[in-house]
């Protein structure tokens, strides 16, 4: 019977079995009871008033008993809290202090020590029976603690890199025809640049922050995620105020849990689209200018021909010398201008090729 006992409690929660060992505690024999709570990682403790009726072998372990026994259970939590390092006297009145009305202390969390040097985060819960005995569960949860640790700095380095820097984030879904769908989620980037609070963005679509000429452009492009994994594209947002703001848009397909999403990130281009213009404006103003020199040749070189064919009909000979001297002179700059022309369309091709 007590084998059987054994099996059951063994499939059972923690719960159960402190129950059951609670109840065969006193009324029999039971060492597999012990063996299967000697073998847990939580500490269980079982008092009754000033005597120890049960202590498992964690219990012992914190406490720096291998096999003898406490005269007490104050002395033994004691000593499991000052080997921990726990002296603040309302902290230790709270865990050792008579329980009020039966209230039970319950999930106390508690960072022990075991003389080794180990330490392990632990949940304490006491109860306190109608029969004057007390139980003392000191549930481990290191494992807990660790995950949660993690899942904790997860979602600050998420929430980074989500929400830091300079680009606008949002997520969405399609159908399956290609349509996008809502916000699911937006960082505060997009929110800031758009002008929106964050549930005023997430009841939009990606179709309701664009001017209306840009919807088609925008659902040919998000179609294409249908297909590929991402696209890069550019358009314009409209912000709360109706201004517009040009923005490079790079999206990408990807799963979230069990459904696909969409994951743009949108960079604001309004500087580069200036510096653009201005690069444009100086180039235009360039390939005036160079045609300007090839015109103006031809034009200073017309009337030096006449000049010169008066030179040879002014009847003074030494005026004349001097006139063919000057046009000479003035065919010399101009032969340089001729040159610096033929640089200036070098680097005309240069700027186009490079620069366009």
């Amino acid at each position: 019977m007590e084998e059987n006992l054994a099996l059951r409690i063994y499939r059972y929660s923690e719960e159960t079995f402190l129950k059951l060992r609670w109840k065969y505690t006193t009324s029999m024999n039971t060492p597999l009871l012990s063996m299967i709570g000697d073998a847990r990682e939580d500490g269980i403790l079982i008092s009754d008033k000033d005597s120890i009726i049960y202590a498992n072998d964690t219990i012992r372990r914190l406490a720096g008993e291998e096999r003898g026994d406490y005269p007490n259970p104050d002395q033994m939590i004691r000593s499991i809290l000052r080997q921990s390092g726990i002296d603040d006297q309302a902290e230790i009145a709270e865990i050792l202090g008579p329980l009020p009305g039966m209230i039970p202390l319950r999930g106390k969390e508690l960072l022990l020590q075991s003389p080794s040097g180990e330490k392990q985060w632990y949940e304490l819960s006491i109860q306190k029976r109608e029969d004057g005995k007390t139980l003392w569960f000191f549930r481990q949860i290191t494992r807990w603690k660790t995950a949660l640790a993690k899942q904790r700095e997860s979602e600050e380095k998420y929430r980074l890199l989500f929400h830091g820097g300079y680009d606008g984030i949002v997520v969405y879904t399609i159908s399956s025809t290609g349509e996008p769908k809502a916000f699911i989620e937006v960082n505060d980037i997009a929110c800031r640049r758009l002008g929106y609070s964050r549930d005023e963005l997430r009841s939009r679509s990606p179709l309701d922050i664009v001017p209306p000429r840009r919807v088609g452009g925008i659902l040919r492009e998000v179609k294409k995620l249908l297909v590929s994994d991402q696209i890069l594209f550019e358009t314009e947002q409209v912000r709360s105020d109706g201004t517009l703001c040009p923005v490079e848009i790079n999206a990408h397909r990807m799963m979230l849990g069990d459904r696909m999403v969409i994951v743009s990130i949108s960079r604001d281009i309004t500087r580069r689209r200036r510096d653009f213009e201005i690069k444009q404006t100086a180039y235009r103003q360039i390939e005036e200018n160079i045609e300007q020199f090839a015109i103006l040749g031809d034009h200073i070189r017309n009337p030096l021909t006449v000049i010169l064919g008066y030179a040879g009909c002014c009847g003074d000979e030494a005026i004349g010398e001097e006139i063919r001297m000057q046009v000479e002179i003035i065919r010399g700059y101009l032969d340089q201008l001729d040159q610096g022309w033929i640089e200036s369309e070098k680097v005309r091709s240069f700027l186009r090729r490079h620069y366009r």
